[in-house]
């Protein structure tokens, strides 16, 4: 008992069945305090009204005295506890590997000499997957992890169970394919570590089927009017930003990153050398004469009332300010409702819409992987010691996409005008 109070039959706060165990879960705000996830067994033969196996008297026990902790906390009548930064798990557990891992990718990154910014460790897959791997495996031995904690059929409802149905409903079957991917990924990595076998992976039992793709592509007139749109509102960073991120085909979080420092230029024009924000590979983001005519148009606006320093990002929102993932997004949506409330396409969409481009326009795969900075195609390692950016590649590339550009205009007429259905209609009877 605690504090004279019997440990009965109704619920307990924070006291959850989840994936084969008792475990007492705190809130985000209990967490920011520092108490942490209890994980305690996995209940007895009987069932309590919920169909999950009976808790013992001693994790009911166990639960009620941290709720008790947390009620003394939560009134200011003690301290918050102290916990490391880093939760300890047992020895030969999986979130025992996964810190070894983690420390091990740090490990590869700086014998490569590359340091990772605070941006590039939020867009790692990794921790991410671990806020629903953690709380569910982190203390187990992962010799006793079973398919059926994956993935299983609930006999009270006859529906799908278990962590993959429940972060799907929770977010989305993106979620759900990338935190299975990093479990496999981390499976292999605690095998090698002789926490378990290679060939024993139970999440191998299921398929992790990718999500659908984002297909959804930009027309260059549509390029050139948002643009222009852009710059009549008075965004002329976004104006700038969007010219540069068409021609270059960077993505959002690199161009936005782009500074006077990383530009050259050569007999085909301007254009910057920069490290991907994503893989660190080295890109060279070329520019065609309209775009560098909009880059040099806003430098010359900027120049009015701010200077720039060589590492200082070039493109800026209205108050000055170098734009951030979130002003960028903003600013892009408002110059977007004011062409089309209805469209929902996006800057990083963008990217994909060059690479179509070069494809209609016969770009190969190897100048396309140039031109993106990534793994599209399979480039020769001597290419990649002596000629890291290929510049040659990456204008062959621009000059296919011009091509393209020409023939999906001519095959299309001119990009597709959004109809409501009623508009649709009324336009089938007229025919």
């Amino acid at each position: 008992m605690i504090e004279g109070v019997p440990v009965g039959r109704d619920r307990i706060r924070y006291f959850l069945y989840l994936n084969g165990r008792w475990r007492w879960r705190p809130t985000a705000a209990m967490r920011r305090l520092g108490f942490g996830l209890v994980t305690m067994s996995r209940g007895g033969p009987g069932r309590d009204a919920e169909g999950n196996p009976e808790a013992s008297l001693e994790d009911r026990q166990r639960a009620i005295e941290l709720n008790a902790a947390w009620d003394r906390t939560r009134r200011g009548e003690a301290p918050a506890p102290v916990r490391a930064t880093l939760t300890t798990y047992p020895e030969g557990s999986v979130g025992d590997g996964y810190q070894r891992a983690m420390a091990l990718r740090k490990a590869e990154r700086l014998k490569k000499g590359i340091i990772w910014t605070s941006e590039q460790e939020s867009r790692d897959d990794w921790p991410r997957a671990w806020k629903w791997l953690g709380p569910a495996f982190g203390d187990c031995d992962p010799r006793t992890i079973i398919p059926e904690h994956f993935l299983r059929i609930d006999p009270r409802t006859a529906k799908a169970a278990g962590l993959v149905p429940d972060i799907e409903r929770a977010v989305s079957t993106t979620e759900r394919h990338r935190a299975v991917k990093v479990w496999r990924a981390l499976w292999k990595r605690m095998a090698a570590m002789r926490y378990c076998d290679p060939g024993a992976d139970p999440s191998l039992s299921f398929s992790n089927t990718a999500p659908n793709p984002r297909d959804a592509i930009w027309h260059r007139r549509e390029v050139l009017i948002g643009v222009q749109r852009a710059w009549r509102m008075g965004y002329f960073g976004l104006a700038a930003c969007m010219a540069t991120a068409w021609d270059s085909m960077l993505s959002p979080v690199d161009v936005r990153r782009i500074t006077p420092a990383q530009v050259r230029s050569d007999v085909g024009g301007v254009w910057f050398a920069l490290p991907r924000a994503k893989t660190g590979k080295a890109a060279a983001a070329t520019l065609s004469p309209w775009s560098e005519a909009v880059l040099r148009a806003y430098l010359a606006k900027l120049g009015e009332g701010v200077e720039l320093a060589p590492n200082s990002p070039i493109f800026r929102n209205r108050s000055g300010a170098p734009y951030s993932k979130d002003t960028l997004g903003d600013d892009f949506r408002s110059v977007r409702a004011a062409l089309d409330p209805a469209d929902m396409r996006q800057l990083a969409d963008m990217r994909r819409s060059g690479a179509v481009e070069g494809d209609a326009g016969g770009g190969s795969i190897a100048d396309q992987s140039n031109k993106m900075a990534n793994t599209v195609g399979a480039n020769n390692r001597l290419r990649k010691t002596y000629n890291p950016t290929n510049i040659a590649s990456v204008r062959r590339f621009d000059e296919a996409r011009a091509i393209g550009a020409k023939l999906l205009q001519e095959k299309s007429g001119r990009p597709s005008k959004r109809l409501s259905l009623p508009d649709l209609l009324r336009r089938q009877r007229e025919k």
